[in-house]
């Protein structure tokens, strides 16, 4: 890499430490620069759902509409607003979804993006905050977007997909169905690594939160193990903003049990702001619910967070505070986007129940070194890229439909 080109990442790198994206956290302390290698060349119920999507601009980003499936008469259809910033990536403005045609559009989230991504490494330095560098996101090629990706921008930042996800349902009287997914994915270009913010948007109502993290290990510590902590921040807006709750739900079973078990529903830290922690025992999940509305059985519409986890992260470096916990809940305010501040968000304790909320969780992953990850050549460089190591979760409907989704 070129000296000038080093000085520079070097030079915006510690003026971002104390800008960022909105604002980063003025606390923050500058951190050792990067190695980069070079970047590779409200509608009602009678609005009809085009089949195909339709894309339209909407200030820095665009929304679009598709109904499902795409290749037959539509069932459902997704409503989704989205932007690009550099630092979080691909940003969700706003999702809406259909489960019927003649049914009127129910908004699911506000505000959806990657707060932060925390790279500490074993031997306790370097500890990157990777979105407050405010890295700009990668010029996708058509070999990136694959044989069915269709690429968005000028120059082109998305990769919009249609996914086949497999079997939705199986059963003995009426075979078997597979699903769709809306993908929507975008990748930073964080200096050696690549990290690929991707959603998706079932069409059972189902939401998939990814990041992917790839590319080039490290400059001097390419065997050196270390963490991926995607730190999301997720305004679940069931049905608006309003009359939201968050709650835990926990399978419990105990050797005094003989064999029974049950599973506890209550609300989260005792109805206040704070926080919670995953238990593997427990099966924990923050299930967020909307106070008012109630499917035909008399339950309340809600979506479970449903964590796809290798482990739970605890980090004890400066401002670290925030990863010793793994689910956290705050009432909405203006300016309350930077996951290092949740100790402090959270002092007021205020109500989260039957008001507007903001879930913030991390989705952790341990990187330790593999031969895979690349080769050490013989003047000292290491030449390869690392195999994407994926983390996320999802968010399912539950009670939001009457019956199976999709079900003839």
């Amino acid at each position: 890499m070129c000296k000038a080109r080093f000085l520079l990442i070097a030079a915006f790198g510690t003026v971002l430490l104390t800008t960022g994206y909105f604002g980063a956290p003025a606390q923050q302390k500058p951190r050792e620069p990067r190695d980069r290698p070079p970047t590779r060349g409200g509608a009602g119920p009678a609005e009809a759902i085009p089949n195909r999507d339709t894309s339209i601009p909407t200030g820095q980003g665009q929304e679009i509409v598709i109904g499902f499936p795409t290749n037959d008469v539509t069932r459902t259809a997704w409503k989704v607003k989205w932007t690009t910033a550099n630092g979080s990536g691909l940003i969700i403005q706003g999702a809406w979804f259909k489960k019927h045609p003649n049914e009127p559009w129910v908004q699911i989230l506000g505000d959806a993006r990657l707060s932060e991504m925390l790279v500490p490494y074993h031997s306790g330095s370097p500890r990157f905050w990777d979105v407050s560098y405010n890295f700009s996101l990668m010029h996708l090629t058509r070999d990136d977007a694959g044989a069915y990706g269709r690429l968005i921008g000028n120059p082109p930042v998305v990769c919009q997909e249609i996914r086949d996800r497999g079997l939705a349902w199986m059963d003995g009287t009426k075979g078997s169905r597979r699903g769709q997914t809306l993908v929507l994915w975008a990748a930073l270009n964080a200096a050696n690594y690549r990290y690929v913010v991707e959603y998706g948007f079932q069409d059972d109502g189902t939401i998939a939160f990814r990041v992917g993290s790839t590319g080039r290990n490290y400059s001097s510590r390419e065997f050196e193990g270390h963490m991926h902590n995607a730190l999301w921040r997720i305004d679940i807006n069931l049905d608006g903003p309003a009359h939201n709750s968050a709650y835990i739900m926990e399978h419990i079973e105990t050797p005094e049990g003989n064999g029974t078990a049950k599973t506890v529903h209550r609300p989260f830290n005792q109805g206040r702001e704070g926080f919670e922690d995953w238990d593997a025992y427990k099966f924990t999940m923050v299930n967020i619910r909307h106070e008012k509305r109630k499917n035909i059985r008399g339950m309340p519409l809600s979506y479970d967070v449903m964590a796809l986890r290798m482990g739970n992260a605890r980090h004890y470096g400066p401002q670290e505070e925030c990863t010793l916990h793994d689910f956290w809940v705050t009432k909405n305010r203006p300016g309350e986007m930077y996951y290092q501040k949740l100790p402090k968000y959270i002092e007021r304790g205020e109500s989260v129940i039957d008001t507007d909320i903001v879930l913030w969780l991390s989705t952790p992953g341990h990187h330790e070194p593999r031969s895979e990850d690349g080769a050490m050549q013989k003047n000292n460089s290491f030449v390869g890229a690392t195999p994407v190591m994926w983390c996320g979760f999802d968010l399912k409907p539950r009670n939001w439909w009457d019956r199976s989704p999709l079900y003839p």
